[in-house]
């Protein structure tokens, strides 16, 4: 056996054989590397969501803010707008909301929760979405 391996004909197909395995190996690897970058780019696409929520929540949160030369009376009619409004609106829901059947209460349920949750969590700075998991 060992003199097989070791004649001309043996080399040429242990070469072979060992060709074959590194190719097999490479596709492996070139699978593994491309996975990792499909991971990374998932990550960095996540980082520049976040940051654009971020910076989408500090250029409406400064929307806010009245300019230095109005009078005080305007720059708190113009602060106040905003929770005046959202503040309006959960009361409108609310009086539709007791006002309709219990069969159409049970339709609005989820909606309701959903409008209160994201107009408090606007005014007190969480307007992250909760991302859902793709499995």
């Amino acid at each position: 056996m060992f003199e097989w391996l070791a004649s001309a004909m043996g080399g040429g197909a242990a070469g072979v054989l060992l060709r074959i395995g590194n190719g097999v190996f490479e596709e492996f690897r070139a699978g593994r590397e491309h996975q990792r970058k499909l991971e990374e780019a998932k990550v960095m696409a996540g980082i520049a969501a976040d940051k654009a929520a971020w910076d989408a929540f500090t250029a409406s949160q400064n929307a806010s803010i009245a300019p230095s030369s109005t009078p005080w009376w305007a720059a708190a009619v113009i602060t106040l707008f905003r929770p005046g409004i959202t503040l309006l609106l959960l009361v409108l829901v609310a009086v539709v909301f007791f006002q309709v059947t219990s069969t159409e209460q049970a339709g609005m349920i989820s909606e309701i929760q959903f409008a209160a949750f994201n107009a408090i969590g606007w005014w007190f700075g969480d307007r992250m979405a909760v991302r859902m998991k793709k499995a």
